[in-house]
């Protein structure tokens, strides 16, 4: 592990934010798989930290988990109410009637989830120079 690593959930990541803004754009939108994606990102990002830093990277989706196994070597506990707004489009708008959202939802989701991918970036840059 390390920047090659990094690098490589951070482009995954990104894929899933730039799919994101594509479907934002869409006569008809789908809000649950643009929240989908925005939460996926973020996942990704976080977990490109671990591979930054050489740490084994947790199978979860849960964001406190990610934020605290990565805490020793980069505090991203900053980002928690950014995480927090995404975390419940891990599973539940994956499934019909499991969540309700509402216009605009999916506009937030975006927004916070470039906050999270900017970090995560800016982190990842600043250590491999």
């Amino acid at each position: 592990m390390g920047k090659k690593d990094a690098e490589a959930w951070l482009d995954f990541a990104k894929d899933d934010l730039d799919a994101a803004k594509y479907l934002l754009g869409m006569e008809k939108r789908s809000l649950e798989i643009i929240c989908y994606h925005c939460q996926q990102c973020a996942e990704k990002a976080l977990k490109g930290l671990y591979a930054l830093e050489g740490v084994e990277i947790p199978r979860t989706h849960d964001f406190g988990v990610l934020v605290a196994g990565i805490k020793m070597v980069c505090d991203v506990s900053d980002l928690m109410s950014e995480l927090a707004q995404l975390q419940p489009f891990a599973v539940s708008v994956r499934y019909p009637y499991e969540m309700e959202l509402l216009p605009g939802d999916d506009e937030k989701a975006i927004s916070s989830t470039d906050v999270i991918y900017a970090r995560c970036m800016k982190y990842v840059n600043l250590k491999t120079g």
